[in-house]
């Protein structure tokens, strides 16, 4: 049921979680991934719904509903979310750091340019790394600060 959620959650409002991966490739793989894991969540619940006093037939007749059914996020996917301007389909074309935190090494304001649906975008980002696997990116607008703790890469 998590991972049923996961899937609804990150397509549908995945846009306004700041938690990204800090492994662009596999970042292109996850949607995939959360796709094919959901099908087979939802098919495994149909097949836990099958019960040794069931007839041959009504066990096979749950057993194909729940294939048909499984096959929704997959539909969803490729027949929908695959052609919108989600985040989940920019692909980054450069990332370039401009500054960094003296006090946290983890800190970053980079410009990150990214292709989505053939066109070329470019957005300054401040990005924290929390693990080797995670990082957190929100939008910046970069502003001039005598005292600051941010150095020119």
């Amino acid at each position: 049921m998590v991972i049923i959620a996961w899937f609804f959650v990150y397509f549908l409002r995945g846009e306004e979680f700041s938690l990204t991966f800090t492994d662009r490739v596999f970042a292109s793989y996850f949607p995939q991934i959360l796709v094919f894991s959901t099908g087979v969540s939802i098919y495994l619940l149909f097949i836990f719904q099958v019960k040794s006093k069931f007839k041959w037939w009504k066990k096979l007749l749950i057993l194909v509903i729940g294939f048909l059914v499984a096959t929704a996020p997959f539909l969803l996917y490729h027949g929908y979310f695959q052609y919108q301007n989600g985040f989940w389909n920019r692909k980054i074309i450069d990332s370039k750091e401009l500054y960094f935190n003296k006090l946290n090494s983890s800190e970053k304001i980079k410009i990150v340019e990214f292709e989505l649906n053939q066109e070329n975008k470019a957005d300054t980002i401040h990005s924290k790394q929390i693990t080797p696997y995670f990082e957190l990116q929100n939008p910046v607008k970069i502003e001039k600060d005598e005292n600051s703790n941010w150095k020119l890469k």
